[in-house]
């Protein structure tokens, strides 16, 4: 298996009562920060990511986040993507089908108001495992 680490700016939407605010964001560097700020507020990372390169037509491909994240919904270009499974502390949404279709991909995250993120590691990565 090849993880690609999604580090670097994100954007951050957060809606609260007061409206939404969007900001830029450095993860992991942020992340305490994004924590708090998932206190009060629903939060919508949005980060864009190319198609990673010699991917087979038997590749799998997952996006690999914290099981413990609060998830709302998760989508590429548009589209739910719903279907996970848990891997000991991750969570894979299968991304197969979607990176064969499109050479760039805007990932978003929605995660629920509350202390659940606060407390999260941080760990964001399209994984890559080719067929035995």
């Amino acid at each position: 298996m090849h993880a690609i680490r999604l580090h670097g700016p994100w954007t951050a939407e957060t809606t609260s009562a007061g409206g939404t605010e969007s900001r830029r964001v450095h993860l992991p560097r942020d992340w305490a920060e994004l924590g708090e700020l998932a206190l009060q507020s629903s939060v919508r990372l949005v980060r864009r990511f190319h198609r990673p390169t010699g991917l087979g037509d038997a590749t799998r491909v997952h996006l690999a986040i914290p099981v413990g994240w609060p998830v709302v919904s998760l989508e590429v270009n548009g589209e739910q993507v719903s279907k996970n499974t848990t891997v000991e502390e991750r969570r894979l949404f299968d991304l197969s089908k979607i990176v064969r279709s499109q050479e760039s991909l805007d990932l978003v995250i929605k995660l629920r108001t509350g202390d659940e993120l606060a407390g999260q590691p941080y760990f964001v990565a399209i994984e890559i495992e080719e067929p035995a």
